[in-house]
């Protein structure tokens, strides 16, 4: 009867499997906005407020950065939200990239 009163031992779950399927590249995207003629810098700016939850702030800064220089960063994300906003913006007529960053 000793062999009845065994008890399954617990197996702990941990969280290293989602980390180890993380691509290497665990830095990062940076998703960047450029600038165009296109688009009414309101209109951008309030993408990037409705879109990516940017403050007003924020969002204008970022708009006028692309507007004065070409190009300005929106943020650094991980990949699937840096996908996410580009696909996002690029929609509404943005013209969005992102890159991976790097391990500097």
């Amino acid at each position: 009867t000793g062999a009845d009163t065994l008890e399954k031992p617990s197996i702990k779950k941990s969280n290293e499997e989602k980390v180890e399927s993380k691509p290497n590249n665990s830095k990062g995207w940076a998703v960047r906005l450029y600038n165009d003629p296109m688009n009414k810098r309101e209109f951008v700016a309030r993408c990037l407020t409705e879109i990516c939850s940017l403050s007003d702030g924020a969002a204008f800064q970022c708009m006028m950065q692309a507007h004065q220089n070409g190009r300005s960063v929106i943020g650094n994300y991980h990949r699937e939200m840096a996908e996410f906003y580009r696909d996002q913006l690029t929609e509404q007529g943005l013209m969005i990239d992102m890159i991976p960053l790097d391990d500097e």
